[in-house]
């Protein structure tokens, strides 16, 4: 008798620790905090603005009193493999916002979009790689699904609402996960062999800012990462290439907020006419 309790004993400890097996970390930006502006146009909207007592705040940029930056994807890369999620991703619509305001799946996995309102809202996908989904929903509780069938990041917006917004991460593994509004994001480890991973992080204002590396052991690995706002001005060159100087060396993983990449090789160049689409421009000129 006494042996068979030892024995669920020792069962029920491994059983708790496979289910915690996790990677972990926070997500910080290091720097003031960017002002948030009330979202323009909802509270003006008949329907929208009654159902706030308070101004709604724009969420491209959510940054907690110690730093905590929100709605960062991180993502482990590398040669991986798992099974798609059984527990559906909902992309709500609720007071004419979308929440949560950025989402990641896996290919496969169900992702739903809802509305909670009493009123028409429209789900309008941008994706590249994905079949489109551009469907009404007049109806309070009703739900659609989004197609998930390959791996990117696009947006989703309502027409109705121009200033409804939403984004989706989409990963051919389940190795993925959103910091939350205290910056820390955790990702499932089951199914991962131990070893060293990449780490890559994506944000809507900033884009792909950087990545590191974790040590994922007995299933559990920590990573912190730092958004380092960038202290130089950028130049324009008479021949039309964008000079960024480069920041300062620094301890451990760091990006600009810019959109751009910091410390990348001197002569590397960009148009000058992509510097002001961030999500394009992948390469500067770094200034000694």
């Amino acid at each position: 008798m006494k042996r068979s309790i030892l024995s669920a004993f020792a069962l029920s400890c491994a059983l708790s620790t496979a289910a915690f097996a996790e990677v972990t970390g926070k997500v910080t930006f290091d720097g003031p905090a960017p002002a948030r502006k009330p979202v323009a146009g909802l509270g003006t909207d008949p329907n929208c603005g009654k159902l706030h007592k308070a101004p709604v705040l724009d969420e491209a940029v959510v940054v907690g009193k110690g730093g905590e930056l929100a709605n960062v994807v991180v993502s482990l890369k590398g040669d991986l493999k798992g099974a798609a999620p059984a527990d559906e991703v909902v992309l709500d619509q609720q007071g004419c916002m979308y929440v949560p305001h950025v989402v990641s799946v896996t290919v496969g996995q169900k992702l739903v979009a809802a509305n909670s309102d009493p009123f028409l809202h429209n789900v309008h996908s941008l994706p590249e790689n994905n079949p489109p989904k551009n469907v009404a929903q007049p109806v309070k509780g009703q739900k659609d699904v989004i197609p998930t069938k390959a791996a990117e990041t696009f947006k989703v917006k309502c027409d109705v609402h121009p200033w409804m917004a939403a984004w989706v991460a989409v990963f051919d593994h389940p190795f993925h996960s959103v910091t939350g509004e205290d910056g820390v994001f955790s990702i499932d480890t089951k199914g991962l062999k131990d070893g060293e991973y990449e780490v890559a992080l994506w944000h809507e204002k900033f884009k792909d800012c950087g990545s590191g590396k974790v040590t994922v052991k007995d299933g559990k690995g920590t990573f912190d990462f730092k958004v380092k706002p960038k202290t130089a001005a950028a130049a324009t060159a008479t021949d039309g290439t964008v000079l960024v100087s480069a920041e300062p060396t620094v301890k451990g993983p760091s990006c600009c907020t810019d959109g751009s990449k910091c410390g990348l090789k001197a002569g590397e160049t960009v148009k000058a006419d992509d510097a002001a689409k961030p999500a394009e421009a992948a390469k500067v000129v770094a200034l000694k």
